[in-house]
């Protein structure tokens, strides 16, 4: 993204705390650092716990940064819509590309920032929307270890009768 688009306060703290909330993600220790409209920040602590055989950080704790900190970009992207929709993530593409030493960080975006109005009205139109955000996931050596391609969706909730 060229130019990273700010949430407004209360709602990059509503996303982060929404994120923060989640059971495994606090098992990890994942955190959400910052969000805007379709981008959003994250790290997990490099923790004797969450090491695999080889004495790197485990897969699963790259796998729960990257879910949820493309989470937090979508979330971002459509904080206006979230108190009468629910987001859903139907897919994270992974590839783990190098070992993972030392705490992590990650970056996650729209992967066509284009596509965030698009999605937008197709909400407006049809109650529902996508939208692919890529992550990179980096170790404390600054290396990239993990990409990933997250799809996510959003649903309008039924009406209440």
């Amino acid at each position: 993204m060229t130019q990273a688009a700010t949430l407004p306060a209360f709602a990059a703290q509503a996303v982060k705390k929404a994120l923060h909330d989640i059971p495994m993600n606090a098992t990890v220790g994942v955190q959400i650092t910052d969000v805007g409209v379709g981008w959003a920040t994250g790290e997990a602590p490099d923790t004797a716990p969450f090491r695999n055989h080889l004495g790197t950080i485990h897969a699963g704790v790259q796998f729960l940064l990257a879910e949820a900190v493309s989470g937090a970009a979508f979330a971002g992207a459509f904080a206006a819509q979230l108190v009468g929709a629910v987001p859903l993530i139907e897919k994270l593409e992974t590839h783990y590309v190098n070992r993972a030493v030392g705490d992590l960080t990650a970056r996650a975006e729209a992967a066509d920032p284009a596509q965030v109005a698009a999605a937008h009205a197709e909400f407006a139109a049809d109650g529902r929307a996508r939208l692919v955000i890529n992550v990179t996931v980096q170790d404390g050596e600054a290396k990239d270890v993990m990409r990933a391609v997250a799809h996510w969706y959003l649903r309008a909730r039924p009406q209440a009768k």
